[in-house]
């Protein structure tokens, strides 16, 4: 148990800190413009990182294929059994199935990884990422908004990230050092601001205690592990991937789902209770889940 513990603790508590620094930070009077911190992220820190990574891949074709496969199943999958079971509790669908459809692959589920298992666990979760921000910029937005927009798409900068880095990969194309020390050097603002910007948004939710959101968050946690497993059994994944893929059951929701709601007056107050419930719960989770694993 002792060496669990001490294997835990690299992983863990830089994560605690980060967020915390971030609370605290809003706390003692620092009105950080987080609007600003979080176009920073979405325009320049996570499309370097998501084009950094797909440059230089090292994994298999067949491997990434599978996480691809496996995110894409998952989200579907959990969109699927989210509306029937928020149908059948009477909760309403355009409110919460997003945040019980999207898990927390970014603030959280990248900087796990990279802890727990080093670059090759970074290059998995961004990959994890990757697909789940596409999804969530085009599908969950349209849910949010109650319309489907191919104008905003075209304006989600992940989605060229995407085009270009794989383009770039494929056709084995010799970039400039210049370009790849600075997109490197802005990819690695992605992690530490998407913590720190966490722990901004904690501290302007209002929580109050609710037995249903509780309930719904368990029962949500449950399902997607079964929905996970099953599906990396599937595709006969093992190893690192496997674990990568798992550990999105066990994340809770992202913070975007609160800001999305907002932006679109979703009922923001019962997405905010949601998510800090799950994220309170994910303490929990994530720390059993990496004993188990490690």
């Amino acid at each position: 148990m002792i060496d669990i513990f001490f294997q835990l603790f690299p992983i863990m508590i830089p994560i605690i800190i980060i967020i915390i620094i971030g609370y605290i930070w809003n706390i003692i009077g620092n009105n950080l413009n987080q609007k600003e911190i979080t176009n920073i992220i979405t325009w320049i820190g996570a499309p370097c990182l998501i084009f950094n990574t797909l440059i230089q891949l090292e994994s298999s074709i067949i491997l990434l294929q599978d996480m691809i496969i496996s995110a894409i199943l998952i989200i579907f999958t959990m969109f699927f059994l989210s509306y029937f079971i928020l149908k059948i509790i009477n909760f309403p669908v355009r409110t919460f199935i997003n945040p019980m459809s999207f898990s927390n692959s970014g603030n959280l589920g990248m900087t796990i990884a990279l802890f727990a298992y080093g670059s090759i666990g970074l290059e998995l979760a961004v990959i994890v990422f990757m697909v789940t921000s596409m999804l969530h910029f085009t599908l969950g937005v349209s849910i949010w908004s109650g319309k489907w927009s191919f104008k905003f798409l075209a304006k989600t900068p992940v989605i060229y990230a995407v085009f270009i880095g794989l383009s770039v990969n494929f056709f084995n194309i010799e970039l400039p050092r210049t370009i790849t020390n600075t997109t490197s050097v802005l990819a690695g603002i992605a992690i530490p601001l998407l913590l720190f910007t966490m722990g901004i948004s904690l501290n302007k939710i209002t929580y109050k205690l609710d037995a249903k959101i509780i309930f719904l968050v368990i029962i949500r946690i449950f399902i997607a592990i079964i929905v996970a497993y099953s599906i990396t059994s599937l595709l006969d994944m093992e190893g690192i991937a496997k674990n990568i893929i798992l550990l999105q059951a066990v994340l809770p929701a992202p913070i975007f789902t609160y800001l999305f709601a907002s932006q679109y007056d979703v009922q923001p107050g019962k997405v905010a209770n949601y998510l800090m419930t799950s994220t309170l719960i994910s303490l929990f989770t994530i720390t059993i889940f990496l004993t188990l694993i490690l």
